[in-house]
């Protein structure tokens, strides 16, 4: 039902307007009716009615006067004004206060009817505007959001931009605030942050743009001690998220002197944020904090990562470890890895270390798998879990290259193992001779290595022969030509061809990585 009320000074007029007409056939409800401007505001802004029909000429407070104060405390209400003849120069007047309509006394009651249908279809249609305008402003705030950090020529305009949302930022200074939380804001935490943000910056110097669910923009109208007032906003949302269990980071852009260039100050905080995974999360940092030389990162992890690829191929975790540690601390100086970066460099690493972790362990089930590994570097938000992840493979690494484990019973291929370490020195030795030794054919006991190891007798054979000449190698007190001996070769030029192809590095130079 819509309500109406009826102004009119002339009691009979007004009772017949009130009575005379069906208004609940046509779903209307009188809420009130009162003699004179004065007595009828009070009546309009507490019942919200829809249509007030009033007269103009009215003792005390007229009708005019009574439409202005109207429109401040029910803007949306439609009047219909009632006048007579003599009145009509009154009609401009209400023109100019945006009066639905006027009718000129006596009034018809059939046509007054028709015009409160017209007026209240009127307020139901501006209403579902407003609705529609209300619902998609998380959309166009967003799109301003996204605009915004494009800067250019578009964007010189930011006051009128600004307006479409219903801010007026008055500066004299602007900067952008982000928050960013990785579950997402509940409602009582958006709440408390708009809160904070109003008492110390007025309602009309700030807007809240809610980016994504995880993520909230706050443009700042700064003026005196704008850095002051910025911190302390900062530090007390902080500590507001915290305390309802929120764990975010916080992100400053600079401050600038023109609105056209709250851009920048909102693309500042972007950038900050997107390098949380090296700042750190659950923290403040600004983005003067994040600056750095890209050109000289770029060069130093490049010869980082070569040094990870060869020290892995090299089979020295002790010093594969070292290298990490000085690539974690290379990117937390320069500041300047993307997270896809990141996840690229962990996915490798991660890839070549389960490699040699699976060539030396001595167990089918190992404490984790690759799949698991794989999924933890997909998800991975931070440095420190690219380090964890790489570290905890290099100690798997490291444990299954000591360790020094017997088994109680062995199959044919464990069998053939075993008699390959015992006599791996014997240049003579051969698949042929494993197989005899076992009791099985040599074409049966090649078939089930491949199908058991994943590789052929040769590789196995060559690679344990590799492994235990880079052992002694590191001891650094044998010649080249007792460890050929000493691991199965006879002709020290041939063992030191392989052992190149093998590692990459001759046997002399292979020596040099120890002292």
């Amino acid at each position: 039902m819509y309500k109406v009320v009826v102004v009119e000074d002339d009691r009979i007029i007004r009772r017949g307007i009130c009575q005379s007409i069906k208004w609940n056939e046509h779903g209307f409800i009188v809420a009130g009716e009162a003699g004179d401007g004065e007595i009828a505001l009070g009546l309009i802004e507490k019942e919200q009615p829809q249509v007030v029909i009033s007269d103009i000429n009215m003792p005390f407070m007229d009708g005019l006067e009574m439409a202005k104060k109207i429109k401040e405390t029910s803007p949306e209400t439609r009047i219909i004004f009632l006048t007579g003849f003599e009145d009509f120069k009154y009609a401009q007047q209400a023109v100019k206060l945006k009066a639905f309509d006027y009718l000129l006394k006596p009034v018809d009651s059939e046509q007054l009817l028709h015009k409160a249908i017209e007026a209240a279809a009127d307020w139901e249609q501006q209403t579902k505007k407003e609705k529609r305008m209300m619902e998609s402003l998380p959309y166009l705030q967003q799109k301003f959001f996204q605009e915004l950090m494009k800067g250019g020529e578009k964007w010189i305009d930011m006051e009128e931009e600004l307006a479409e949302l219903g801010v007026e930022l008055e500066g004299p200074e602007y900067a952008a605030v982000l928050i960013h939380s990785p579950i997402g804001f509940l409602d009582e935490c958006k709440r408390r942050m708009t809160e904070m943000t109003s008492s110390l910056f007025g309602k009309r110097n700030f807007i809240v743009i809610d980016v994504d669910p995880n993520e909230y923009a706050i443009l700042l109208s700064l003026e005196g001690e704008n850095d002051i007032r910025k911190g302390q906003l900062v530090h007390e949302l902080f500590e507001c998220c915290t305390a309802l269990q929120h764990s975010v980071t916080i992100t400053l852009g600079r401050t600038y002197p023109n609105l056209f260039e709250l851009g920048k100050s909102l693309l500042e905080s972007r950038l900050a944020m997107d390098l949380r995974h090296i700042m750190g999360t659950g923290k403040i940092f600004s983005f003067e904090e994040t600056t750095s030389s890209k050109e000289e990162t770029v060069n130093c992890l490049k010869e980082l990562e070569m040094k990870l690829e060869s020290q892995i191929k090299l089979g020295i975790p002790e010093k594969v470890s070292e290298t990490l540690n000085q690539l974690n601390k290379t990117i937390l100086e320069k500041k300047f890895v993307p997270l896809t970066d990141l996840k690229i460099i962990a996915l490798k690493f991660s890839t070549m270390l389960f490699f040699e972790v699976e060539k030396w362990k001595k167990e089918e089930i190992i404490s984790f798998n690759s799949s698991d590994v794989y999924q933890d570097i997909i998800k991975m938000e931070t440095l420190s879990e690219m380090m964890e992840i790489l570290n905890r493979l290099i100690q798997q690494w490291r444990e299954e290259m000591y360790k020094k484990e017997e088994k109680s019973h062995f199959s044919h291929v464990d069998q053939a193992i075993m008699y390959i370490k015992e006599h791996f020195h014997d240049s003579t030795l051969t698949l042929k001779r494993v197989a005899e030794f076992i009791h099985v054919s040599t074409p049966y006991l090649s078939n089930l290595f491949k199908l058991e190891k994943g590789i052929n007798f040769g590789d196995f054979l060559l690679e344990l022969r590799m492994k235990k000449a880079m052992e002694e190698l590191r001891k650094g007190d044998k010649k080249t030509y007792e460890v050929c001996e000493k691991v199965g070769y006879n002709n020290p030029q041939y063992f030191s061809i392989c052992f190149k192809k093998y590692t990459g590095y001759t046997p002399a130079e292979y020596k040099k990585q120890f002292k």
